[in-house]
Parts: C-alpha cells; structure tokens; sequence
C-alpha cells in the first residue's frame, strides 16, 4: 500500500498488518545512456517496490529521486557534465535520509527498508545504516539493492521452471537472450538488463532506437588505477563518459522486460516476507 494513498485514520490498524515494514526506493536522476530516461533508477525500482507490496503487503514511502553522485558533482561545471542530472552534496542526502527515516519512525514503523537501484548508492546508504545503530532509534534500517537482471538469470528461470513460467516469450526473445550469454556480451550501466526493466516498467519511456547513438564500451582510461584497487570517485565517469556502459540491447522487447520485473518482483517478496517475521527479527534485533 501507498503512504500517500491512505487516510490518516488508516494508519494505525495497518500497523499489525504490515509488523511494522515501511519501505522506501531510492534512486538517482542521471543520464542513462540516450535510450533511457534519466528517472530510470528510481522508476523502475519504484515500481518493482510497488508490485512486490501488492503481494507481501506493507507500506511504500514515496521513493527518492536523488541518490549518490560523486562523480558528477564534481563535474559541475567542467568536463563531462550532461544535461538533467540533479546532485545533491552527500552532507544533504545524509541529513534528508535521517531526517526522512525520523518521520517513519515517529509515524510507529519499526523497521525501515531503503530499497535502492542505483548502484552509485550502496556505498553511501551502507554507511548510513551503520550510522543509525550509533544512536538510539525507535527504528531498524535495513538495505537492499535491486540488483538487474541479466539474460542469464531469465535464461535459468526458463530452464529451472520451464518456457511456460515467461508465457509472453516468443522464440525470438529467447534467442536474443542466448545470443547474448553466447557472445559474451558486456553489461552495465543503461545495458540490456537495465533497459529490460525500464521495459517492464514503463516501457513508453524506452527509445531502443536511440540504443546505439552513442557507445556503452570502456575508455580503460581511469584502469591503471582501478586494476590496483584504488577507489576513485570519478573512475567509472571517466571510464565511460556517455554515462552509458554495456554493449547495446538490441531485441530487448517488452515481453523480456517483464520476465525481468517478475524475477525482480519475486526476490523483492521474499525480503519483504522476512521482514515481516517477526519470530525471526525479534531474535536478530537486539
């Protein structure tokens, strides 16, 4: 259920329904490629969030747009700035998180689940979790990072539950799907298992034939450093300046982009699920 969808009398007999979950998607608004709206991280794992509570009920806080970018923002105003980004300093994002997952909890949810699918994220949101447990909250923050899903892990779900599981499929999509695990192809960034859930989504925002406007490929420029285990904020920037990494997801079709969203859709249930276990949180929360 929708935070913003209910009444304020609905909020308290809720509570024993959903034990105390509240969850929240985060993501970031960036240039994906020229294929891919720049709300691509925060749509699609919106969406995915909303789906999943529609079959293990809690409630979804209304997602966050802005997410971790170190990069651009030290791009500001030079090199490799692109239209549309919106970033906010990492001071900001850290007192708008705690001051956002404040007012969750004093609404009376106790567990507190900031589902991200921007990869740049995790970093900083894994920081913010242990932050939380420094001081004494009414309230637990868990992590969870809507990984993609590539055509290898659609291609096991057909072999493991057979072709019926993905009845949309045509004999085209899955050669395209195992075309791609047999060459081998690169992705990433705005690649063929991000597209694939923009596809399941909110597939009117998709432009497949803006796919090859400009190259997913590495520079390799910032490797020397990065091959050594050094972490630098702008590596992968540099790495790949059109904001674009992967080969491109050519014959990516709305009916893979929903295999996808259902593989997705399910992994997300069961985080819920075990959220909502109040035999086992309680023996875990301390």
């Amino acid at each position: 259920m929708l935070w913003i969808n209910l009444r304020e009398e609905e909020f308290k007999p809720m509570f024993e329904r959903v034990h105390g979950v509240c969850a929240m998607a985060i993501g970031s608004i960036e240039k994906h490629g020229q294929h891919l709206p720049l709300g691509t991280d925060t749509l699609k794992g919106g969406k995915i969030l909303e789906l999943a509570s529609e079959r293990e009920e809690v409630c979804v806080f209304p997602p966050l747009f802005f997410g971790d970018l170190q990069g651009v923002q030290a791009n500001r105003a030079g090199e490799g700035a692109h239209y549309g980004y919106v970033a906010l300093s990492s001071e900001l994002l850290l007192s708008l998180l705690r001051e956002i997952c404040d007012e969750i909890g004093r609404n009376g949810f106790t567990k507190i689940l900031l589902f991200s699918s921007h990869g740049g994220n995790n970093a900083f949101l894994q920081n913010f979790a242990r932050a939380v447990t420094s001081t004494k909250k009414s309230y637990e923050v868990f992590i969870f990072y809507n990984k993609l899903i590539m055509p290898k892990d659609i291609l096991g779900v057909i072999h493991e539950r057979g072709r019926d599981y993905f009845p949309n499929l045509t004999d085209e999509d899955v050669a395209v799907l195992e075309d791609y695990v047999a060459k081998g192809k690169f992705d990433g960034h705005a690649g063929f298992g991000e597209t694939a859930m923009v596809m399941g989504t909110y597939p009117e925002l998709v432009r497949l034939d803006r796919a090859e406007a400009e190259s997913g490929m590495s520079t390799h420029i910032a490797d020397p450093i990065t091959e050594q285990g050094l972490f630098w904020g702008k590596a992968w920037y540099r790495n790949f300046p059109n904001a674009y990494s992967g080969h491109a997801p050519i014959g990516c079709s709305h009916a893979i982009g929903e295999a996808a969203v259902e593989i997705a859709v399910e992994r997300t249930v069961k985080v819920l699920k075990l959220l909502k276990n109040d035999e086992v949180m309680n023996k875990i929360i301390i």
